[in-house]
């Protein structure tokens, strides 16, 4: 079942190529795991968006895309206003699988993404998301002649996992994404 949802999250990653890149606020990562102790983030003040069991405000300027995603996705939104070629854009599952720990995430998100042809795959440090320790995958990813790169968290609440993908145009540095990423976090809440 494990295996599924992730299998699930990662044919998601490439539907994510679809959106593309936004404007960026300087921040810091919520909790950067280890014995760094965790920074205080402003949330993102955007729109509210509410899913399955969750909600979390959108950067400012982004917008809750509608239709029929398919695999899984439960709301995405998008930075529409990007002029790079590739809108930056959120979206999340509700895992299949219920509740994941980090542990089983790093252990075998690994190789799920990259059997979906993700390179770069690295885990990176934990975070902690409405008081729960989170996951942290990136990777490169490539879609029918679109590069770009993701950045995915795994909320977490008693019963259920929620897979968080941010996917950016390459040129976005990792301090940009994980400032985006911790200010979008930083206003998760499960309902």
């Amino acid at each position: 079942m494990i295996r599924t949802a992730l299998v699930a999250v990662a044919a998601t990653l490439l539907l994510a190529g679809c959106f593309g890149p936004a404007p960026t606020t300087p921040t810091t990562p919520v909790d950067g795991g280890g014995d760094a102790p965790p920074t205080t983030v402003d949330p993102a003040t955007g729109e509210v968006v509410s899913g399955t069991g969750y909600s979390y405000n959108a950067p400012e300027g982004w917008t809750l895309q509608t239709g029929n995603f398919g695999a899984g996705l439960d709301t995405v939104v998008a930075d529409t206003n990007d002029t790079d070629g590739f809108s930056d854009n959120i979206n999340v599952i509700v895992s299949p699988a219920g509740e994941l720990s980090s542990d089983q995430i790093e252990s075998l998100g690994v190789a799920e993404l990259e059997g979906v042809g993700a390179t770069g795959v690295t885990v990176q440090s934990r975070i902690t998301v409405a008081g729960a320790e989170s996951a942290h995958l990136t990777a490169s990813m490539s879609q029918q002649g679109t590069d770009y790169v993701i950045d995915q968290y795994y909320p977490t609440e008693p019963g259920q996992t929620y897979i968080v993908t941010f996917s950016f145009s390459p040129n976005v540095s990792q301090g940009d994404r994980d400032a985006l990423a911790a200010s979008v976090l930083a206003s998760w809440q499960f309902q």
